[in-house]
């Protein structure tokens, strides 16, 4: 009988044969939704372990990717260390991989050699661009991805010299990991619904990032036909200043803009023609926000922030990440937390961001220190 108070993911295993974010992060969720997840490393370690900055052997942004899980080195090279890994893959829910296309084929570790044997097992794999097409075989990273996609040449065009602009963030890692947690899930479902029969489930950086980025971006290219409306590039995004820092928002209605008026004490612009109506204002958004901050650059950030909020304008400060972690409202979501370990001390961890009404998470133990469950996982 399952405890609905159990985590969700309660009782699926998990082996994992993948290093720095992306496939990593995908099984750090997983864990987080109570799986049992095996790190597979190579004899050298995940390359993120030699990562900076590091509290003794652990490095911080390993941690951010590996918490909860166990792990094993093993050599996959070497024949017996292809078949331990080979009956942990047998003993699998989930596989998630993320070599070059071809690598798990060439180990003998591909889905099709393990689906006989293990007819239920999900084969996840992440790879740059796909397992076919002439770019299979190139090497991928975040930034080469952002670049490919057009997202980096649209930013670019928002700046004073049209460079192109990168996020500054493992982004595309962190969403290709995250839309591959979302297809594993699907994929255990389905195989509830179909009498426990596993399948592949296979996510590339390039793809999940453009169905992530380009939405928005790709306005003008929806519509094929030659007479479809086109309309120029316009900046939503305009942090303003105030006495002491800078703020953000939106405005979006009638209501909103006459508010953000009265927050900036701008009451004469509720009249303006310029912004009369939604679409006037979006594309005045510039001269909006510079009128917006003749006032607010005359008001210390948290007295803006409270008239915003008075007067119903979506508005926040730009924090720090200090600022964050004091946040009033992040404190009482207990969006982050502090666990306490023997060997590392205080470590900070980010929440597993659903929250359920029944079914508990539990996210208490740090990431594995190299080859750290060696003995409980191989001599079991």
């Amino acid at each position: 009988m399952i405890d609905p108070r159990d985590a969700p993911c309660k009782g699926v295993r998990i082996v994992e044969f993948a290093t720095m974010v992306s496939g990593p992060f995908a099984g750090q969720m997983l864990c987080d939704l109570g799986a049992e997840v095996i790190k597979i490393e190579p004899v050298t370690g995940d390359p993120m372990r030699a990562m900076h900055p590091k509290q003794g052997d652990l490095p911080a942004f390993f941690q951010q990717v590996n918490r909860n899980k166990k792990s094993v080195s093993l050599d996959l090279k070497d024949e017996a260390d292809r078949e331990a890994a080979r009956n942990l893959c047998l003993q699998a829910d989930v596989i998630i991989e993320n070599f070059r296309p071809g690598v798990m084929d060439r180990l003998g570790l591909s889905y099709e050699s393990l689906r006989g044997d293990n007819p239920g097992l999900i084969f996840a794999s992440i790879t740059g661009y796909g397992s076919e097409g002439p770019y299979k075989d190139r090497p991928a990273y975040d930034h080469v991805i952002q670049g490919l996609v057009g997202v980096m040449d649209d930013f670019g065009q928002y700046s004073d010299d049209k460079a192109p602009v990168p996020v500054r963030n493992f982004l595309v890692d962190k969403v290709a990991s995250t839309t591959l947690t979302q297809g594993i899930l699907a994929a255990l479902l389905a195989r509830e619904r179909n009498g426990g029969t596993g399948q592949t489930v296979s996510v590339s950086l390039l793809e999940a990032y453009a169905a992530l980025m380009l939405p928005a971006i790709m306005i003008n290219h929806t519509f094929q036909n030659e007479d479809a409306e086109r309309i120029r590039k316009i900046d939503m995004y305009h942090p303003i200043r105030t006495q002491d820092g800078y703020v953000i928002g939106h405005i979006q209605t009638d209501a909103q803009f006459e508010g953000m008026c009265r927050t900036a004490d701008r009451d004469e612009l509720i009249g303006d023609e310029r912004f009369k109506d939604a679409w006037s204002r979006m594309t005045h958004y510039e001269s909006l926000w510079a009128e917006m901050e003749k006032g607010t650059s005359k008001q210390d950030t948290r007295t803006v922030i409270e008239k915003a909020a008075k007067y119903g304008v979506p508005l926040a400060p730009v924090n720090t990440i200090d600022d964050f972690f004091s946040d009033p409202q992040v404190r009482y979501n207990k969006t982050w937390f502090d666990i306490e370990d023997p060997d590392y001390g205080t470590i900070r961890n980010l929440c597993y961001p659903v929250r359920f009404g029944t079914s508990q998470i539990r996210i208490e133990h740090r990431a594995p220190r190299f080859c750290e469950h060696q003995d409980e996982i191989l001599n079991k």
